[in-house]
């Protein structure tokens, strides 16, 4: 369908097919949908964009060398020990706690302390008794109010400095602070080593996003702090609120709880350190996870791509310059697709799952893109992968989770990153 946005006109698609067409066009510039607020605040201040905001060959220079380091299965695999020791680290703090009265706040120091770790090689403090509040509230002012800029009828932000404008600017100034004397750091840890002969043995313990960026040729140290400031960014919310949904439907539906606890212990037992092996053989797991983000979608309808040439999408001519937005949310609630749609069935992703109606939605894979496709798809998303997983595995592992009686459903709001409308409360019982 063709919608009239202000001046301008979107094309939405919501078939898995069209959709495909759309993703596999050949695309050249591969130009990325921007985010105003952030483009104006880069402009105002002259600071360096990231990832997710540059275009053509400035983007693809930097997109490169992230790519090498963040998408591949065997490079990924490395941070997971590391995510391991954090999730530990999550679960004896949840122990302290038999009510859960604020899970995403929760998860947000979880996510925080695995991102920080990956950026900085550092832990930042997050699941401490006094946590790092000052970080933690610059991340919730800087989505809220890139929320509320989307829902703005007319841009005043863009020739004032409005209130929610000088918000969202204060929190990228504590994001980028903190973020720069991380890497501050890093480097004076990192340049000492070197100095003492030490550098090689200290890398060879534990992976260093930092130093292989860093020592990247291709990239100038304004490249570095611009792609560690938006993954650590971006990496946060996001699997935070993923992560709530992926336990409050495990909560919701005990049946399917108790399955996935069979899984892990038969593949962990008692095991503390969850390894790439373990994650291998944890099938279930993944469909837990796959099936919450298709019920609730993690993005705010899916991707979006600029068409670079007319473009011809069943049957329609869809002209050049258009703004074409992939309705994940809307396919992966379509019965047409994904058969009961509303019920939460994980088996729907299994390979050998012996309802084939339910499980006829493996073949509409383009219906289902949490993460986007593509060059333009997310960069952190094998790291994000593996946090939830490994997130979700030791909590399941260690606690029966359930919501309070009365709770039926969770509602969500689609903002940036899809939420819970309201606190999420759920009851912690320690397995044996």
């Amino acid at each position: 369908m063709r919608l009239r946005m202000g001046k301008d006109f979107v094309v939405y698609i919501s078939h898995p097919d069209l959709a495909k067409t759309v993703f596999q066009y050949p695309y050249q510039e591969h130009v990325r949908v921007g985010l105003d607020i952030m483009e104006v605040y880069h402009k105002r201040t002259g600071t360096k964009k990231g990832l997710s905001l540059l275009q053509g060959e400035e983007w693809l220079a930097l997109r490169r060398p992230a790519q090498e380091k963040m998408l591949k299965p065997t490079v990924v695999a490395d941070y997971v020990p590391m995510i391991g020791n954090v999730t530990n680290d999550f679960v004896k703090r949840l122990r302290q706690q038999h009510t859960v009265t604020d899970l995403l706040e929760e998860l947000f120091k979880y996510t925080t302390e695995s991102v920080g770790m990956l950026c900085f090689n550092k832990r930042l403090g997050c699941l401490d008794s006094s946590p790092n509040t000052k970080l933690i509230k610059a991340l919730e002012d800087m989505f809220t109010t890139m929320q509320q800029s989307f829902l703005l009828p007319f841009p005043t932000y863009k020739f004032f400095r409005t209130k929610m404008y000088t918000a969202f600017e204060r929190s990228q100034q504590v994001l980028n602070e903190i973020t720069h004397k991380e890497i501050e750091d890093q480097v004076m840890v990192l340049t000492k080593l070197k100095e003492e002969g030490k550098l090689d043995d200290y890398l060879s313990k534990d992976p260093n996003f930092m130093h292989s960026l860093l020592s990247d040729p291709r990239l100038s140290k304004e490249d570095v702090v611009g792609l560690i400031t938006s993954l650590f960014g971006g990496g946060i919310d996001s699997t935070a609120n993923g992560m709530v949904f992926v336990l409050t439907d495990l909560a919701l539906n005990q049946d399917k709880q108790e399955i996935l606890n069979q899984e892990i212990q038969q593949v962990l037992g008692d095991q503390q350190t969850v390894t790439k092996e373990h994650l291998s053989k944890m099938s279930y797991l993944k469909a837990c996870v796959k099936e919450s983000q298709r019920k609730v979608f993690p993005v705010l309808f899916g991707a979006a791509r600029v068409t670079e040439n007319d473009l011809v999408v069943g049957g329609y001519q869809i002209p050049k310059n258009m703004l074409v937005i992939l309705n994940n949310m809307c396919m992966c609630n379509d019965e047409r697709f994904y058969p009961n749609p509303k019920q939460y069935i994980p088996e729907r992703w299994m390979r050998k799952y012996k309802d084939e109606t339910i499980a006829k939605g493996k073949d509409y894979p383009f219906g289902f893109k949490p993460f986007g496709f593509g060059p333009r798809g997310c960069v952190g998303q094998r790291f994000a992968e593996n946090e939830i997983y490994i997130g979700v595995a030791k909590i399941i592992q260690n606690f029966k989770i359930s919501m309070p009686s009365g709770i039926k459903e969770v509602k969500h709001v689609n903002r940036v990153f899809t939420s819970p409308l309201d606190k999420v409360t759920v009851l912690l019982t320690e397995r044996n």
